[in-house]
């Protein structure tokens, strides 16, 4: 994997494991518990974190302005919480009214548009780089790394999962090579095997870095499903900015 394809990875990755350990989730679906721990606003929307500057509503669509600088204002995102917390994570999620659109502005006048369950934000200080265990290969940077990533799920089978992500790919005039790809796996999960072929495929593109975002699109399903929901994630990266 070549180094701008590891940053968009380690976003996600990020992302998953810090939601994992910090307890962070967010919710999909009505609250189960208090209504007031988990308060949605009028687009049915529930937030955990500060209001983010970076983000408004335009005729009812979520718009998220990714040309400004990186910050924790910017983003929403929660720093209050217990000191052992290495990663801060502002989560918006839609409830059981379903998913909402919401739009991305990018450098260089690209945007991006989807139907969305989830808009997740982390940010994480690195005093010291992150090396590999075996060589001095760069994992992690130092500085303050923020990442993006934002879930939608397509549920209406392959035909569906496959308009969704080539959607994407022409909004951001990404080459349509990894279509055919997609067809094959979608081809071959015919005859997949409930053991063998249990986990998640997929395949994904990304934009050359700009304006220090790095950002990429992917979508996956597993073989095995008798109804495939394609999982379609737009995940981005910063270049790294200094630790106030």
């Amino acid at each position: 994997m070549n180094k701008r394809g590891r940053r968009v990875a380690l976003a996600a990755l990020l992302t998953a494991v810090v939601l994992a350990v910090s307890g962070c989730f967010p919710v999909i679906g009505a609250p189960t518990s208090s209504p007031d721990r988990f308060p949605r606003n009028e687009y049915g929307v529930v937030h955990s974190g500060p209001e983010p500057t970076a983000m408004t509503y335009e005729d009812g669509v979520e718009v998220w302005d990714l040309t400004v600088e990186p910050s924790v204002e910017a983003f929403g995102i929660e720093t209050d919480v217990r000191a052992t917390v290495g990663t801060f994570v502002g989560a918006y999620s839609s409830t059981s009214v379903g998913p909402r659109p919401v739009r991305l502005l990018l450098p260089e006048g690209k945007t991006v548009q989807v139907d969305a369950t989830e808009v997740i934000f982390d940010m994480t200080d690195n005093a010291e780089a992150i090396t590999g265990s075996t060589s001095d290969d760069v994992l992690v940077p130092a500085g303050r790394l923020f990442g993006l990533q934002v879930n939608a799920v397509i549920e209406h089978g392959p035909d569906d999962g496959r308009a969704g992500y080539r959607d994407v790919l022409e909004q951001l005039d990404l080459p349509l090579d990894s279509l055919g790809e997609l067809d094959a796996k979608i081809a071959a999960a015919e005859n997949a095997d409930p053991v063998v072929d249990s986990q998640p495929v997929g395949v994904g593109e990304s934009l050359p870095a700009a304006g220090g975002l790095q950002l990429g699109v992917g979508t996956s399903f597993r073989p095995t499903e008798a109804d495939k929901l394609f999982h379609l994630r737009v995940s981005a990266s910063w270049e790294p900015i200094p630790i106030p």
